[in-house]
């Protein structure tokens, strides 16, 4: 049984029940109070039947029963009395023998002696009245009340079957019938238009549910899918341009921006957007060690078709929320609402999904620096030896697959380690630092900057021939000879560098010949006499026949 069935069915059986019960006991009191009615009723009939004979004005010694005068004008009294209530009429001397019976004729009354016995005859003459309760030769069961006339001598007798006011009680119970079949059909028409409603709102419930659990699912699959798409990500860029996309679809009328923080300023850098971001916003603070304090600045541009906003009205039609890490805030989302303010619980959905952002965008961040500080200098910012070996090998498989060529330069400082004997150790990682941040500064960016190891640095410069490589090479020598570098108020003396040139296939065919043939020149040019560019003279025949 369906539940909506359960819901109508246990209520009208409990109805039913309690109906039955209450008709029952209003039966028991309408058949009480009839019973007791119909005993006055007969008591009151006993006085009109002894009413009836004061014109024969009959008068009975209560001692002697000869001088009784009998004849059957009792029996015409009784039958006139029965007629008129529906009732039998006896009357009775007080002996008790029967003078008159609306049921009997003359002859069976006159050979009918001697009823003193009765009960309602013994409880008359000792009480002036009397009842009593039996049933007849027929098994019915008869009323009998008397009442005793002193004067007269006479005792009226009036009887009817019990039975006689079941009349009443069938036409009571026809009553209950029609009312209970009444009351049935209309709850079973109620139920059935009950259950068909209450069918049709489970149904549309069951309908809506599924779709919300169909939309819920979609929107947890989306922002799981945002989350691994982030999570995988290389860069922040590429994390940005993921959110950018996935975001309006999660939270359609809301505009919005991240902007993270960069080293090692700390400051706010926005790295990308949605929606209708209104123009002419701007991050400030108060204080540029504290990121809580950071927030938006909105100055509305005249000009803007997009402009929507007052600068009073943004401040409620905007919500930001910080981007935590190891306790630590590294940036902000912010989203606004072009229409509407954002109220308490908007933010709470925002909150809710900006939590797994928040744990994506620091996982990239955890992996960019985890990966730099596996790639790259901590000192000078370049990428390290393990990275360059990598890397020079990505670049030779690419120059075989585009035919082209791949330039590597060995990059010595000259008496670096006269250097640092005479102004420090200090000095001598400043040194390295402005060095590494002219490399930075002057190289294109496909080329690859490397500290192969102390004062050494590596330059892989793909598709470069080798009148470009010595044009760079020259270029960065002079670049760090013109530098002017103080250190605690001291400058520092003028810095040189030595470098060794070799290009694939020229000089070798591998990476590590590769390596080689520029260590070679490099050592040429510190024999040279140093602060100068020296090329590789050797022919690799084999790679330049094969091409």
């Amino acid at each position: 049984m369906k539940i909506q069935h359960k819901i109508i069915i246990l209520p009208i059986i409990v109805m039913i029940i309690i109906f039955s019960l209450g008709m029952l006991m209003v039966e028991y009191q309408v058949k009480s109070t009839l019973e007791n009615k119909f005993k006055q009723e007969l008591q009151t009939l006993t006085l009109v039947a002894l009413s009836a004979i004061e014109t024969k004005n009959y008068k009975f010694d209560n001692h002697s029963i000869n001088n009784h005068v009998i004849d059957n004008s009792f029996d015409r009294i009784a039958d006139n009395v029965a007629k008129m209530t529906y009732v039998r009429v006896s009357y009775f001397s007080y002996e008790g023998d029967l003078l008159g019976d609306s049921s009997l004729d003359f002859t069976t009354i006159v050979n009918h002696k001697n009823q003193r016995q009765l009960p309602e005859i013994i409880s008359a003459l000792a009480n002036n009245t009397g009842f009593a309760q039996r049933t007849d030769s027929h098994n019915v069961n008869i009323f009998y009340y008397t009442k005793f006339d002193v004067n007269s001598g006479i005792i009226a007798r009036v009887s009817a079957p019990k039975n006689f006011y079941n009349k009443t009680l069938i036409d009571i119970r026809r009553g209950f019938s029609v009312i209970i079949l009444a009351t049935l059909l209309a709850i079973f028409i109620f139920a059935s238009i009950a259950i068909r409603l209450i069918s049709k709102a489970v149904l549309q419930e069951r309908i809506r549910l599924q779709k919300e659990i169909t939309e819920k699912t979609k929107e947890i699959t989306l922002i799981q899918t945002m989350t691994t798409m982030v999570n995988d990500a290389d860069n922040i860029e590429d994390a940005g341009a993921i959110l950018a996309n996935i975001l309006p679809k999660l939270l359609p009328v809301l505009s919005g921006a991240i902007y993270l923080t960069k080293p090692p300023e700390r400051l706010l850098s926005k790295i990308c957007y949605w929606g209708n971001w209104p123009k002419g916003i701007s991050v400030a603070t108060n204080d540029k060690s504290s990121l809580e304090r950071f927030n938006l600045v909105y100055a509305p541009v005249t000009d803007s078709s997009d402009n929507r906003l007052s600068i009073e009205q943004f401040s409620r039609h905007s919500f930001g929320v910080n981007l935590v890490a190891d306790q630590h805030i590294f940036g902000k989302i912010f989203f606004v609402d072009n229409q509407n303010i954002i109220d308490e619980n908007m933010r709470k959905v925002i909150q809710h999904l900006v939590e797994p952002i928040n744990c994506a965008l620091a996982n990239v961040q955890l992996k960019i620096l985890l990966k730099e500080q596996a790639t790259k200098d901590p000192l000078t910012g370049l990428y390290n030896r393990r990275y360059m070996l990598e890397a020079l090998t990505h670049a030779l498989h690419q120059a075989d697959r585009y035919d082209r060529h791949v330039a590597v330069l060995m990059i010595d400082l000259d008496h670096f380690k006269t250097f640092n004997d005479k102004f420090g150790h200090e000095a001598g990682d400043l040194v390295l630092a402005r060095v590494a941040e002219q490399f930075m500064t002057n190289l294109r960016l496909e080329d690859i900057a490397c500290r192969y190891g102390g004062e050494e640095f590596c330059i892989i410069c793909p598709d470069t021939n080798l009148k470009e490589a010595y044009q760079l090479a020259e270029k960065l020598r002079l670049k760090i000879a013109a530098l002017s570098i103080m250190c605690q108020e001291q400058r520092l003396d003028d810095i040189s560098m030595s470098i060794g040139i070799a290009i694939y296939p020229n000089h070798a065919d591998n990476g590590h010949d590769l390596m080689i043939q520029a260590d070679k020149a490099l050592y040429l040019a510190k024999n040279n006499g140093r602060n100068c560019t020296v090329v590789n003279q050797v022919s690799n025949h084999k790679s330049l026949l094969s091409r």
